[in-house]
């Protein structure tokens, strides 16, 4: 009898170590991810991302050193212009360290005429502005407007190009040069405008790109929005932390569903506590805080940001299918 019950004791050991080996992960992981980004109009719809004390926030000056850590793995999250992402993890195959979430942005490129009627298009002769050439912004008014049509001045962000579109006079001029078309992006556009506006530049007609590309490939491309702002996250990190890879983007979603439902609200979190200071707000969003609910529009009736609703899903072939449209 008493061997019986040692029998059972050990067994009931064994079961209870099987047992627990095959219990969930713990979801108390206090594990801090980390999260590269561009400023600007990406940090709009993961702001609940930008003020968390849960997620360790990187903006670089320079953006374009920002792909380098798809191939580094040095970082859990990135956020980037999906389309030269996805070029990468493409090249990289199945070594790819990263992969593709969700679309942030798709749909705040705009190309401002200067001096032009509705009916006028860009011309080989006219002095064409813009910023990344090689990116979505260059490639995409290449796509709409001809292969041959390029920037007479490049910039390497819409952050460098608008303290020079604002120096324009009334006609039309920058450093005695008379510019007839400038691609920009949101919210810089709306603060180029108003700066223009104020000093008496006011004929001029802002087209937005996204729109201008859905009515070229009505055909192929039934979506009400392009790639633009993309995250990814690393593998290796998805795995190991599963329940603080599905809690981030818990709250990431939370947050684009509020600038839908409640801007008032969202703009409220944004600008509380240390980010109430207009000059820290700035220098962490990229923007000036008081543009949000002009260029977004009281409860996202505009969605200037060009911002992706959570029931708006983007796939990785749709991506690729994007690139092989702007090729």
């Amino acid at each position: 009898m008493k061997k019986n019950k040692k029998i059972l004791f050990l067994f009931g050991i064994f079961a209870g170590v099987v047992l627990t080996s095959c219990e969930p992960i713990s979801t108390n992981d206090e594990y801090i991810p980390s999260l590269i980004t561009p400023t600007g109009a990406p940090t709009l719809p993961a702001y609940k991302l930008m003020i968390s004390d849960k997620i360790d926030v990187t903006s670089p000056t320079d953006n374009t050193a920002i792909p380098a850590h798809l191939t580094k793995g040095d970082v859990d999250f990135v956020i980037f212009d999906s389309t030269n992402a996805q070029k990468v993890l493409d090249k990289q195959g199945e070594n790819a360290k990263y992969e593709f979430v969700q679309m942030l942005t798709g749909g705040n490129f705009h190309l401002l005429g200067f001096n032009k009627t509705e009916n006028d298009t860009p011309k080989n002769e006219d002095n064409i502005l813009g910023f990344m050439p090689e990116s979505t912004p260059g490639i995409l008014f290449e796509n709409i407007y001809g292969s041959d049509l390029t920037f007479d001045q490049s910039f390497n962000s819409i952050a460098d190009l608008t303290p020079v579109l604002i120096q324009m006079n009334t006609n039309y001029e920058i450093s005695d040069e008379v510019v007839d078309w400038a691609v920009v992006a949101e919210p810089a556009n709306t603060q180029i405008q108003s700066k223009l506006k104020e000093k008496g530049v006011t004929n001029f007609i802002d087209i937005n790109l996204n729109a201008a590309f859905k009515e070229k490939h009505a055909d192929i491309w039934n979506k009400d929005y392009i790639c633009q702002a993309g995250l990814f996250v690393k593998k290796e990190f998805k795995k190991a932390h599963s329940d603080v890879f599905e809690s981030t983007i818990s709250l990431l979603n939370e947050g684009i569903n509020k600038l839908f439902s409640d801007l008032d609200g969202a703009f409220s979190e944004m600008t509380s506590g240390d980010l109430s200071n207009a000059e820290t707000f700035t220098n962490t969003f990229g923007f000036n805080s008081s543009v949000i609910k002009g260029v977004q529009g009281n409860n996202s009736a505009k969605n200037g940001f060009g911002v992706v609703p959570t029931n708006v899903t983007f796939t990785v072939e749709d991506i690729d299918l994007f690139n092989s449209l702007l090729a």
